[in-house]
């Protein structure tokens, strides 16, 4: 049984339909990515599947489960983390306080202030900063924040939209690793990512998403050697 099953699903935005039949699942600790140009729905793929936009059409299926209904919070509590585009820390509370509220949803409290540490030995600057307001970190450690947020939820998987935006190469890198590093601990990964040629890198399987709809997928490799991708997204003639 996959981790996450989307079938046919429609969602979008007033009258604009930004996604149009979309399928695609992902298995317990794999890391899938999803390329495709500013507009190709990938952003609001995301938010449906974490209940932030409702879809309209079709169906997610999570650990055999329908979402269908749910809010983001039951969403969040059933083993979905979702770290969005960016960013969305709370740039008024400190590192700790941001920490904290990703393991509102749930009832195991006496656990989350061990998760918070977990989730600090992947990003060692986090622990350093924990008085610190958001507001003030750099954008690598306010990414950092956001991914070690979404961890303390204890996802089974986890979404991750454009981890790399605006990042220094060197801060990338470490995000790139601790993705790599979650995937092989058994964590589902879906990551929208616009440095398509590092993502495809790192996937197992991608699915490349034009205008609200699947054109190709494939694995990782098989993808980053498809001459459509190349020339669209790698930026190679």
């Amino acid at each position: 049984m996959p981790l996450l099953e989307v079938t046919d699903l429609v969602a979008g935005y007033g009258p604009i339909r930004a996604l149009d039949g979309v399928s695609l699942e992902v298995e317990p600790g794999e890391l899938v990515a999803i390329i495709g140009a500013n507009g190709a729905g990938k952003t609001t793929l995301l938010m449906a599947i974490s209940g932030v936009v409702p879809p309209r059409a079709g169906g997610i299926r999570f650990a055999g489960r329908s979402l269908a209904g749910l809010p983001p919070h039951e969403i969040m509590r059933a083993g979905i983390g979702h770290a969005p585009e960016g960013r969305r820390i709370f740039p008024r509370l400190t590192v700790r306080e941001n920490l904290e509220l990703g393991g509102f949803a749930r009832d195991d409290r006496g656990q989350v202030a061990r998760d918070i540490d977990e989730a600090c030995g992947l990003f060692p600057v986090l622990g350093q900063r924990m008085a610190q307001l958001g507001g003030t970190l750099s954008g690598g450690e306010q990414q950092m924040l956001a991914i070690a947020r979404a961890l303390v939820g204890r996802p089974q998987l986890l979404l991750l939209d454009e981890p790399s935006l605006g990042l220094a190469p060197l801060v990338v890198a470490k995000v790139f690793e601790v993705i790599k590093a979650l995937s092989a601990r058994g964590i589902g990964v879906l990551l929208v990512e616009q440095n398509a040629r590092a993502a495809l890198k790192l996937a197992a399987r991608g699915w490349v998403l034009e205008t609200g709809r699947v054109t190709l997928t494939g694995s990782g490799a098989e993808l980053a050697a498809d001459r459509r991708v190349r020339d669209a997204y790698l930026g190679e003639a």
